[in-house]
């Protein structure tokens, strides 16, 4: 397991980041639906997540995302097969631009020896619009043609793939988001005799993901050590995410991550209510937060991100197989 986390992170940390099109996670083990179609369906649970993430506060019109998605398994010809699909919404919001993308996710599960490998598809729909509100540094932003002077706004075919393999303590995910890379076109417009268009190109975006759970004791608490790999690119630039967690006695979670990149640290905790409350309908909530500190020259301009996240899984009670014994005696 650690020369498969060596690996990955060697592999994924040759290059700095410049500029990416697909929101930034820092909760990212809790969130991998939106990144990786095949994880759907995994959790042997009907799971919903809803996060939301501000980032740079200090900024005026700074980035903010906020990610619904809900995923879950079933079983195909009488059981042979085992499926999972799902659903998620990213809304993206940064300065005059705001994104919308909605995507549903489809799975295949195969058993190999210990673990399980999925494969997915995810079609959807993104869409994309501009406000007449920019503000240009030099002059009054008609001047761009590049740039729409009215509130324009287009809409896509989106689709992404992905694989996945996991064990009971081990995951490793292959993604790719804008595998058709297409592009958007609004509308020209006309302002004072100068033309402008809304023009957007899609970047195929690539993830790899991976993590490990390993579980033990001091004195009477159990603790179980969540050290986790993330990382995105776009073929010019690469951010990647090294983490690491420290659950304590399955309730609470508090953790470090270190971004390449876009500089910057990152501190995770969050609170399990299966051991805290007696509810039986509040049992499966889980709510994380985290909060990053910028380290790199944007660090003197604004005040950190932060990101929250609230989970609710509903296990999934497997019908128990009739078992048929026959013996000669009762012949």
């Amino acid at each position: 397991m650690k020369r498969l986390l060596l690996i990955v992170v060697s592999l994924v940390c040759f290059a700095e980041v410049n500029a990416q099109q697909d929101p930034q996670y820092t909760q990212n083990m809790y969130n991998r639906l939106a990144i990786n179609p095949a994880y759907a369906g995994s959790s042997n649970s009907i799971c919903a997540t809803l996060l939301s993430r501000e980032q740079w506060l200090g900024f005026n019109d700074n980035p903010t995302t906020n990610v619904f998605s809900v995923q879950g398994n079933y079983n195909v010809f009488r059981g042979k097969y085992q499926m999972g699909s799902g659903l998620t919404v990213i809304q993206d919001n940064i300065g005059p631009i705001t994104s919308l993308n909605v995507k549903g996710a489809i799975a295949y599960h195969h058993r190999i020896n210990q673990g399980v490998l999925a494969i997915g598809l995810e079609p959807g729909l993104f869409n994309q619009s501009i406000n007449a509100n920019w503000i240009s540094p030099e002059g009054d932003g008609t001047e761009d043609p590049d740039i729409p002077n009215d509130e324009v706004g287009t809409l896509s075919f989106d689709l992404g793939a992905g694989l996945y393999y996991y064990t009971k303590n081990l995951y490793v995910g292959l993604s790719v988001t804008h595998l058709n890379q297409a592009e958007l076109n609004a509308a020209s417009t006309t302002v004072d005799g100068i033309k402008s268009a809304l023009t957007y190109q899609q970047v195929r975006t690539n993830y790899v993901m991976a993590g490990y759970n390993y579980e033990m004791n001091v004195g009477s608490a159990t603790l179980e050590l969540q050290p986790s790999v993330f990382a995105k690119s776009d073929g010019v630039s690469t951010i990647v995410d090294l983490n690491t967690n420290v659950m304590y006695n399955n309730l609470f979670w508090g953790g470090v991550s270190y971004r390449t990149g876009q500089n910057a640290i990152s501190l995770l905790s969050g609170v399990k209510f299966e051991n805290i409350l007696n509810d039986p309908f509040l049992k499966p909530i889980k709510i994380g937060a985290a909060y990053d500190f910028s380290t790199g020259e944007l660090r003197d301009y604004n005040d950190g991100s932060v990101e929250f996240f609230i989970n609710y899984c509903y296990k999934i009670k497997q019908k128990e197989k009739l078992q048929r014994y026959k013996s000669v005696r009762f012949l």
